[in-house]
């Protein structure tokens, strides 16, 4: 909440980046099936526990995805060993980020990361690491953004709410995961489409920024449709819209904002990452252990749960993923004169 003149120009960019991630509602074992298998060497690795960051508070999409697969890889890494999580939120998710960057290639840390601190940060300058410090391991999940606000707000439908916020300025204050991140960009290009004027204040994560929401400290909160549904299925907040390419089975009543005739959409990757230096062939047994994971019953019943697509890529697919992702935020950033 700090700075608010800064972060509300850190990105005034749709989230086109996001349009390209590729979701789709596709179960797990499906998207799985379809990728090219990528078979694990024999190597003594793991001989100790793995620890993996995720760069934000407990409680959101990315821990929960990273809490699950954890639960359970132990089966599938050689010599039974298990992953520890450890949680480093802060900078818009760049201080955890920084530390996997940074961390010995040894295999034994990783990154749970998303879209927002490896294809949006480091176009920002101020940060000790660039997309090419990260080797892929594997996607894991995809999800849209929604915009809820308390279940006793005013505002009905999308269209009462368009109308209220087109009327009344940046009076209208909403919540997200961080500065600069896929939710805020997303807004941004919101406001940018729709001429409507919002204050935004950032938290450390999708789980902070509900809070927020619940204790009346802001008017609504645009997170991840997975941390939002149990909510949403609670009845203390109500979806306005979905920014995004797909809709939750669960929220399929829910308008997307293309359905509105506004071109914005938001879609969250999440993904396993190690330093660019940890070797080809650790990353392969990673890698055939957390796909094993991904289609393992308790984690496939754990994301149902939650209303996450399991979308998996393989090494090769998500590198690209991010090689264009990244690209495209860095010339449209470029573009409006915030590329550092």
């Amino acid at each position: 909440m700090k700075k608010w003149k800064f972060l509300s120009t850190l990105a005034v960019v749709g989230a086109l980046a996001f349009n390209l991630v590729g979701c789709s509602s596709s179960s797990q074992e499906t998207q799985a099936t379809n990728a090219p298998a990528e078979q694990a060497p024999k190597a003594d690795f793991p001989t100790k526990p793995i620890q993996m960051i995720v760069p934000f508070a407990p409680g959101g999409t990315t821990d929960i995805a990273a809490r699950s697969l954890s639960s359970v890889v132990h089966n599938y890494l050689p010599n039974g060993q298990s992953v520890a999580i450890v949680n480093k939120d802060g900078g818009g998710g760049t201080i955890g980020m920084t530390e996997v960057a940074k961390a010995k290639a040894d295999g034994y840390t990783i990154g749970m990361a998303t879209s927002g601190p490896i294809t949006i940060k480091p176009h920002g300058g101020q940060i000790a690491y660039d997309a090419p410090d990260f080797k892929p391991v594997m996607q894991v999940v995809a999800t849209p953004n929604v915009l809820v606000v308390k279940a006793d707000a005013p505002w009905q439908t999308f269209e009462e709410w368009l109308e209220y916020v087109k009327g009344n300025p940046e009076v209208f204050t909403y919540s997200t995961s961080g500065a600069g991140l896929t939710q805020h960009i997303t807004m941004e290009n919101f406001t940018v489409k729709t001429g409507a004027k919002l204050k935004h204040v950032p938290f450390q994560g999708g789980s902070p920024a509900l809070t927020a929401l619940l204790g009346d400290n802001v008017k609504g909160a645009v997170v991840q449709t997975t941390e939002a549904l149990p909510h949403i299925q609670e009845g203390t907040v109500r979806p306005l819209f979905i920014a995004g390419t797909f809709k939750p089975e669960e929220l399929k009543d829910v308008p997307l904002l293309s359905e509105k005739g506004i071109d914005v959409k938001g879609d969250v990757w999440t993904g396993i990452v190690v330093p660019k230096d940890v070797p080809d062939e650790v990353i392969a047994i990673l890698h055939e252990a957390f796909k094993q994971a991904l289609e393992d019953p308790a984690v496939v019943d754990q994301f149902k749960k939650i209303g996450a697509a399991g979308v998996y890529k393989s090494p090769s697919e998500f590198q690209a993923q991010i090689d264009e992702d990244y690209k495209i935020n860095g010339d449209v950033l470029e573009a409006i004169g915030l590329k550092k």
